[in-house]
């Protein structure tokens, strides 16, 4: 598709007003110097999404996984991880995927309670975790009376403690679930579809031969996972920089309309008491007259690109393409997030 210069231009305004927006004021950056990374952290963390980015878009998800891991250990940033999630999607990986996505959606939760800005982040991890889960099975694993040495291990993967009695993705298919106490092992089988979750409690302290099924175990079938009945648009997070925007553009034309009419109100009175050249005693209010139309001029503009910033940035945040479309392959305009970063990069 050919440029198109005013969008291009539209949009590198619109980055830098969100830009403007993200950044923390004096007394947030006082409130948060003790835990605010190193400056030196932030630039390599920033370097390293970048790349990763870059390599995103060109489907080359395995190099953009070691980038995004690396920016994610120089800064523990959310949106890192969110493309973490995404490269290990993208690569086929989709329990792993799964995990990540449900780390992040944890992780950005918390955040956002003291960073608003990662609320967001936790949305859409959770969406695309949601869309992912219907590619997958899941299966949740309540241990009634565990000891300290009960381990549980699903699909051949031990399951670390706190994910027990929470959803565990597995490939669809015949998936062995074992739990092993100190004396003897409980090994279960289920037989699970894509979309489909299923809940199975067992007894750490039944009793049975070694290696014997738990007879007394109940499988709970709780169906497929039902399709979302209307997902959001992927850029619906655009819509509260187009308010942004439209506020802006809004106040740029309320100073146009007050300046315009001070400038009127001078250059009238110029021309009622002057009557042809002024004298150089009213040099002052002709400057303040040019000043004012200055500032009129100036309002006019910001409003103008104010109102078409937020209108346009509006319309995109109900447009995108569908759920199934790669991350990397869209060529419309997207928002960039980053570890202290934001701006708008797309293909026209």
């Amino acid at each position: 598709m050919r440029s198109r210069p005013w969008l291009r231009a539209l949009l590198f305004g619109a980055a830098s007003c969100l830009c403007l927006c993200t950044l923390p004021g004096p007394a947030a950056a006082a409130d948060d110097a003790a835990s605010t990374p190193a400056p030196d952290a932030v630039e390599k963390a920033q370097s390293l999404f970048k790349k990763g980015a870059a390599l995103f878009e060109t489907r080359r998800y395995a190099l953009a996984l070691e980038q995004f891991r690396a920016s994610y250990a120089a800064v523990a940033s959310p949106n890192s991880r969110l493309y973490i999630a995404r490269c290990l999607a993208e690569l086929d990986d989709l329990t792993e995927a799964y995990l990540e996505f449900d780390g992040v959606a944890a992780e950005a939760a918390a955040r956002a309670k003291t960073e608003p800005r990662y609320a967001q982040t936790e949305q859409t991890a959770q969406l695309e975790r949601d869309e992912l889960a219907r590619k997958i099975a899941l299966v949740t694993v309540t241990v009634a009376r565990p000891e300290s040495a009960t381990s549980l291990t699903i699909a051949g993967k031990e399951v670390p403690r706190e994910r027990w009695g929470k959803p565990y993705p597995v490939k669809p298919g015949k998936a062995e679930i074992v739990l092993r106490t100190r004396i003897t092992s409980i090994p279960q089988t289920v037989d699970l579809s894509p979309g489909e979750a299923k809940t199975l409690p067992i007894d750490a302290d039944a009793s049975g031969p070694p290696g014997a099924p738990d007879d007394d175990a109940t499988l709970l079938d709780e169906g497929s996972i039902p399709p979302a009945l209307e997902s959001p648009s992927p850029r619906a997070y655009l819509r509260p920089y187009a308010y942004v925007a439209g506020g802006v553009g809004v106040a740029g034309l309320g100073v146009f309309t007050i300046a315009g009419l001070m400038a009127n109100s001078s250059y009238s009175d110029l021309a009622e008491t002057c009557r042809g050249p002024c004298p150089i005693e009213r040099q002052d209010d002709v400057d303040a007259g040019k000043t004012q139309k200055t500032v009129a001029n100036v309002g006019l503009v910001v409003g103008a690109l104010g109102l078409v910033t937020g209108t346009t940035l509006f319309i995109l945040s109900f447009t995108g393409g569908g759920s199934g479309e790669p991350q990397g392959a869209t060529t419309s305009p997207q928002l960039l997030v980053a570890p202290s970063y934001v701006g708008v990069r797309g293909a026209f």
